[in-house]
Order: C-alpha cells, then structure tokens, then sequence
C-alpha cells in the first residue's frame, strides 16, 4: 500500500513553487507514496495538480494572514500575540483535516504553510517537511522561521545553498535538493508560426526576456534603466516582460510602465502579463534575463537553460549555484543597471559566444535539474523518515 503524502500549499494563484510541487507529484512514484493535496478553495492550480495524480482536499479555510507580507511579521508580542490568535481557526481546520486523512508525512509547500499546516501537523504527532522556497531576508520573519523550527522540528528540503543557510545552528535536518523542470517541455526549437507577429517583433530583431512576477525583489526597475543603455547601442532590440502583479503589490506594475515611459522605452519593451507558453517565449527569444535583488533559487534560469537559450543574471541568492559564470551565460551584481546593461549587450553583440553559453547551458541542465531526479530524491527523503523511525517516534512524543 502507498504512504499518504499530504501536501499543504496556501496560494490561490499558481506561482513557481506551485509548478515546482505539481511537478514533483507528476514524477512521485505513486506505487510508494500517494498524493493528497490541502488547498484553498478555488485554487487556480488545484487541477493540475489533480491531473498529475493527487487527490484534492480544499479545506485551507480563508484568513487575512494569507494576504500578510513577511515585512508585516514583526511588531512586538502584543502583534505577535494578534496574530497567533488569527491563526487558531486555520490551524484547527488543517489538524481536523489531517486527522481525518492520517498521512505518514506532512509536506508543506509555502512559508504561511509552514507556520500554520506545521503546527497542525505537530498537534496531530505528524512528522513535517518544509519544503523551503524562500530566502527570509526580513529580520521579523528569520525571528519567526527559528522559533517555529524550534517548535515543529521539521524536516527541510532546502532549494539552494542560499535557503539552506537559514537553517545554519537549528534543530533540523536539511536535505539540499535544487527544484527540477520537465526538460522536454522545454526542448529547443523554432518558435509557433504568428508568434513574433503577435509580439510586434520585427524580422532579425535581437529579443531578450525575463519571466517572473512583477515584484520590487525582481528586480525590473534596474532591468528598464539598463534596458535604455541598451536600446541605445541597438535600437531594434526589444524586451519580453512577462509575468502578473503580486497581489501585494497591486501598484507595481503601474509603477514600472511609468518608469519605462518615463524613459522613453514605450516602442523597446512589450508587457505580456500572465502567459502559459513559457516555453514559446523563450525560443522567440535570444537572450534570458534575470535581475532579482535577492533570488531563492531561479527555476526560469533552467527552463532557459533546456530550451539552448542563454542566459545573464544577477549574482543573487541561489542563481550562482545554478548559472557558471562566463560558461553557461553572465552573472552581474544585483541592483545595478550598468553592469547589467553591459552583459546584455555582450550576449547581444556576439551572438557566437552566446551560442556556445547556451549549448553549455542545455548540458548543465540535462545533468543537474530534471524533474525526475528530484522526485527521486524527494522520495529517498520519505523513506529516511519513514524507515528510521521518525514517523513513530513523532506519534509518541
């Protein structure tokens, strides 16, 4: 008989850690672990995740803490103490839920999860895993995230070094595992016929991208400033931005249309919003880009990387554990626009080198990111836990 695996996820829209766990449960070897997963009610990728084999259980009940930013996590004990109490009613409806289905581990799936589901998850004497996505670089949040461990005693799939150090001096055992892309979906070739119609791209126009949503960390603001020093230099350049909004920063991209027309770069950069044809994207593409201030790990880096595309980015959080520097593509401090401008424009103007990036790239991720190679790490993760006792001995304590 498989183990039942409860995975917990709070999101309603589908982000990268969403994709990451749908794809995760796609490759899981479902003779061995059968998926169930916790989620909202209306939750955009609660289907993809039914057709990649789990079953649904959307009792996630609704709160305001989902909306909280982690900059709100601080504010003394009485704001910790406020909060704590708003957390009750999620937190029993999670164990309640949990009771019911007794799976033989708990892996939550997003930072709120892994405060609230883990707790349930303790209430009910269930061993967790964190699967950690996020870089805590908010002093109130850090505050949060060792206290919790302290109390959950988690099992931590860290994405990069980067999340991994985190956890550096507390009481758990973290498992290095980087996400994995269906490298298939991103196989190189040519672009849909229409498609660079479509995106008003001129014949031979050079094309870079950057795919993410549309938030401060991300960095776009020093992407349209170098973006401008580029255009400059080649002026039938043109720039992809795709990605939406958070939805905790409604503005932002308001604020970022303003800066590009503020610079006249109008007719130099094309705002696709919310797009599903990633992989259509990055071959009408020549060149990836990534200019995060602060990067937990940089899943479209990869995808870039499987469909021969090179790449420049910001030598940010996990990005250096997956970019090689002057082999796979160009790595820039973050938050600076002249740099960044300048290894645009290196890949740009020498389209053999950038060539030879983006094969050395495909190769990079062939060996080290497919999907199937992390389920089946994620999975020896569960038949530690399971097989040295830990499932038992977090019944009885």
């Amino acid at each position: 008989m498989p183990r039942t695996i409860a995975y917990v996820d709070h999101a309603k829209q589908i982000g990268g850690a969403e994709k990451s766990l749908v794809e995760l449960i796609a490759h899981l070897d479902h003779e061995r672990f059968e998926p169930v997963v916790l989620h909202r009610a209306g939750a955009a990728w609660a289907e993809e995740a039914r057709q990649a084999g789990a079953r649904l259980s959307p009792t996630l009940p609704e709160t305001a803490l989902y909306e909280e930013k982690r900059t709100d996590l601080g504010g003394g004990p009485l704001r910790g103490l406020y909060r704590l109490a708003r957390a009750i009613g999620p937190v029993r409806a999670i164990a309640r839920e949990l009771r019911r289905l007794q799976p033989a581990i708990v892996h939550t799936n997003s930072t709120k999860m892994h405060l609230m589901a883990g707790a349930a998850a303790r209430l009910r004497r269930l061993p967790v895993v964190w699967h950690m996505r996020d870089l805590m670089t908010e002093a109130g949040a850090r505050s949060w995230l060792k206290r919790a461990v302290r109390i959950v005693r988690p099992e931590v799939i860290a994405i990069s070094e980067a999340v991994a150090g985190q956890f550096e001096g507390l009481p758990c055992q973290v498992h290095l595992i980087p996400n994995g892309v269906p490298l298939e979906r991103f196989a190189p070739g040519p672009p849909p016929e229409g498609l660079r119609e479509e995106l008003r791209l001129a014949p031979g126009a050079p094309v870079a991208c950057v795919v993410g949503r549309l938030t401060p960390w991300k960095g776009h603001q020093p992407l349209l400033r170098a973006w401008a020093q580029v255009v400059e230099r080649i002026p039938e350049a043109r720039l992809l931005i795709a990605g939406e909004v958070a939805f905790w920063d409604e503005s932002y991209g308001q604020e970022l249309q303003d800066l590009a027309a503020a610079m006249n770069l109008e007719d130099y950069v094309r705002w696709l919003g919310f797009r599903d044809d990633v992989p259509d994207l990055l071959r009408v593409s020549d060149l990836l880009v990534l200019s995060s201030i602060d990067e937990p790990f940089g899943r479209v880096i990869i995808e870039a990387m499987a469909a021969e595309l090179p790449v420049v980015a910001t030598n940010a959080g996990g990005v250096p554990e997956i970019v090689v520097d002057g082999e796979t593509g160009l790595l820039v401090p973050p938050g600076e626009d002249e740099p960044l401008a300048q290894a645009i424009l290196e890949m740009l103007e020498d389209p053999g080198r950038a060539r030879e990036m983006a094969l050395a790239g495909r190769r990079r991720a062939l060996e080290r990111f497919d999907v199937r190679r992390v389920a089946e790490q994620v999975g020896r993760v569960y038949e530690e836990m399971l097989s040295t006792g830990r499932e038992s001995r977090t019944r009885e304590q």
